[in-house]
């Protein structure tokens, strides 16, 4: 697996949420469990691929030699841009704003609290020791936003419900929603984020990611590279697509859209749309 970057597994790069910090410790045990390895801190400078092999060399000069490469190395993929394959897509005009915050929160611990406003879509989440995950859309935030700015932003949107005491990670990204044109070049083959990106509503990237990893390590096992593209790519349209649609929901700034939208939710969950939704999102349908 070749990484742009300082670490050569993906969740590394961006510990978006504890769970996937757990996962991937998971992920390194069992590989070296099963006699392999992941090598830190490395970044790749080049790929070229021939008829034997391909030579990825590194930032460092160093060279690695292998038969084939498989760039799981992000939506700015090394890999995937020396492959030649185009990623479609565009870019959401929001901007969201996500932070782990230590706070009192008046509904507390035991659920997501989910917020449409006005002013945007607004999600609070608990995480383990006190601690929530807050994500927001915001038309003009700070690039690292500080606990002041969430406590504003709570304010406006949640008014009397948090008290903000520190915060131990944030940020501030735009959402693209892009799928690679093709998920193999020869010898160079991609998976998770450099082959699909999408919005993070519904917590799929993981698991599509995953699931990539899976599917392609199966069809390198058994010789038959081409069936890795047939099986994933769809999925990942499938996945981007329903993001999608869940992403202009949740962001709809027009007021009857938002009217329309904030009578109609209440009402499906009464019907058996959530259980569908469960099981979208779970990809229990994609296996």
């Amino acid at each position: 697996m070749a990484k742009k970057g300082t670490n050569a597994m993906p969740c590394a790069e961006h510990r978006f949420a504890d769970g996937h910090v757990e996962t991937e410790s998971v992920l390194l045990d069992r590989l070296r469990a099963l006699g392999g390895e992941v090598r830190r801190p490395y970044e790749l400078g080049s790929v070229e691929q021939d008829e034997e092999g391909v030579t990825l060399t590194m930032t460092s000069g160093e060279k690695l030699r292998a038969a084939c490469a498989v760039g799981a190395d992000g939506m700015h993929s090394t890999v995937r841009e020396a492959a030649g394959i185009g990623f479609t897509g565009s870019t959401y005009a929001e901007s969201f704003v996500l932070a782990d915050v230590t706070m009192d929160w008046a509904p507390g611990p035991e659920e997501v609290s989910l917020t449409f406003g006005t002013r945007g879509l607004t999600v609070v989440a608990p995480l383990p020791d006190g601690r929530y995950r807050v994500v927001a859309t915001v038309d003009d935030a700070p690039a690292t936003p500080d606990p002041a700015f969430v406590q504003r932003l709570l304010d406006e949107r949640a008014p009397g419900q948090p008290e903000v005491t520190g915060s131990t990670w944030s940020s501030r990204f735009r959402v693209h929603h892009r799928v690679a044109d093709r998920y193999r070049n020869g010898r160079l083959l991609l998976d998770g984020d450099a082959a699909h990106v999408h919005s993070p509503a519904g917590g799929q990237g993981m698991n599509t990611g995953i699931q990539d990893g899976y599917a392609l390590g199966h069809a390198i096992a058994v010789g038959r590279l081409d069936a890795y593209e047939a099986q994933r790519r769809p999925v990942a349209r499938r996945v981007v697509a329903f993001t999608h649609r869940m992403t202009r929901v949740a962001t709809a700034r027009n007021a009857a859209a938002r009217a329309a939208r904030n009578i109609a939710l209440p009402l499906l969950g009464h019907t058996a749309v959530p259980q569908r939704l469960a099981t979208e999102l779970a990809e229990l349908n994609y296996r």
